[in-house]
């Protein structure tokens, strides 16, 4: 049947569809059969209704939507195949001319992608800021596994920097008690305090048994506002001065770690930093490779793209403020409504760009996604969640969109590889 598509300069195609009578009517006859079948008719044994009394009862227009639902999408499809249209939203309907025993005719929008020219992405040198681990870092982690195997013992001194002491506390900014800022028997290990700067100073210096206070003043920043800058007093009563042992560093001490030696022990430290390593620069390079195709890529995104993604970043950040306890409103308040519509625009801009430009090297490198791809990637998720492969993947079943989401974050993955396998990127 004849069918026509326009495009208009804003990316939406405007499809004059035609649908076969022959087609049309045999859905339609298949759709009030389907009804006749289940539905009581006073005077009609069920099942038994003439078709003419049946398409009366249920209502001709109600069985037209059905045979449209039916076909419309499959048709529009071929004609999306037939015309390589890359859509970016689903189709509306504008004008239907439906009559029984037709051809139906109807008039279809649909907002395209816009076309991608691409830059380079093969066969580029690349510079990156190469990541290396500090000198000592072989020594840094030493220490740290001697610490992991390290043991507290009370001591009858007062407390130093590298102990650890047992307290109730009891804040105040002035007469008021500060909400949430009291503990008891709290441990807390000074060399590694996430108490505001001073409290665990105070703490040194004084030996279990002893009552006193430590003056503070709250950071400048902190996130509560009325404690932003405060001067503030905490009652102490110290219970325990701990000092830590550290256990010298030898085969013993592998062996606690898992190794049967202490040159095992670094052989696996080393692993470990070398894989490190290697995560670090494969995502500094992907970064740079990705940045590089992006400034030399051109896309002229319709305003009608920016804006749905907009509006999806806007709901993003109200969802993570309410599992954050927050008010998104206040938090837009404070930072300023036309600052936070600025920077949720230019990362909705950001984020199609890179989606396209994904979109386009995985289509023109023929990178393709396997079912073994969508099989190994929920494995890892499940991994990751603690759950049962299979408990996974009957709950992403429940949402249809939850395996378009794994597709592209496949796509994502192996374009990701694609560009790090066949560009050339220089240490600087």
């Amino acid at each position: 049947m004849t069918n026509t598509v326009k495009i208009d300069d804003k990316n939406v195609a405007t499809i004059e569809m035609t649908i076969d009578k022959a087609v049309a009517k045999e859905v339609y006859d298949r759709t009030l059969r389907a009804y006749g079948a289940n539905i009581n008719i006073a005077g009609f044994r069920k099942g038994k209704a003439p078709a003419n009394i049946v398409e009366k009862y249920i209502g001709e227009e109600r069985i037209k939507s059905e045979v449209i639902d039916r076909l419309f999408p499959s048709e529009f499809q071929k004609i999306v195949d037939e015309n390589k249209l890359n859509i970016a939203f689903r189709p509306t309907i504008e004008n239907l001319d439906f009559k029984v025993g037709e051809d139906i005719k109807l008039t279809t929008k649909v907002e395209l992608k816009p076309e991608v020219k691409m830059g380079a992405y093969k066969d580029v040198e690349v510079e990156y800021s190469e990541f290396k681990h500090p000198e000592n870092i072989m020594e840094k982690e030493l220490e740290q596994t001697q610490r992991r195997y390290s043991t507290l013992e009370k001591k009858d001194a007062p407390a130093s920097a590298d102990d650890t002491v047992v307290f109730d506390f009891e804040g105040f900014v002035g007469d008021e008690k500060i909400e949430h800022g009291e503990g008891k028997n709290y441990t807390l290990d000074l060399a590694n305090s996430n108490f505001i700067p001073g409290f665990a100073e105070g703490l040194q210096g004084h030996s279990a048994g002893e009552e006193f206070t430590i003056d503070v003043t709250f950071p400048e920043n902190y996130h509560e506002d009325k404690l932003k800058g405060a001067k503030a007093q905490f009652k102490i009563k110290l219970h325990e001065v701990k000092s830590r042992t550290i256990p010298p560093l030898d085969d013993e001490l592998a062996k606690k770690a898992g190794k049967d030696t202490l040159e095992l022990l670094k052989e696996d430290i080393q692993k470990y930093l070398d894989n490190v390593a290697k995560n670090q620069n494969d995502r500094i390079k992907s970064d740079a490779i990705f940045n590089k195709v992006s400034d030399s890529t051109q896309i002229d995104i319709q305003n009608t793209m920016l804006d749905r993604e907009y509006e999806a970043i806007v709901e993003e950040a109200k969802m993570n403020a309410n599992r954050q306890g927050a008010d998104y409103e206040k938090l837009v308040e404070q930072e300023g409504k036309d600052t936070v519509e600025a920077r949720f625009r230019e990362e909705a801009q950001k984020r199609i760009k890179n989606s396209l430009i994904v979109e386009k090297i995985a289509q023109e490198a023929d990178l393709k996604i396997e079912q073994k791809d969508i099989m190994e990637h929920i494995n890892k998720m499940a991994m990751m969640y603690g759950m049962p492969s299979t408990q996974l993947f009957e709950e992403l079943r429940k949402n249809p969109n939850s395996f378009a989401a794994i597709s592209q974050q496949i796509t994502a993955n192996k374009v990701n590889e694609y560009l790090l396998e066949n560009n050339k990127f220089i240490a600087k």
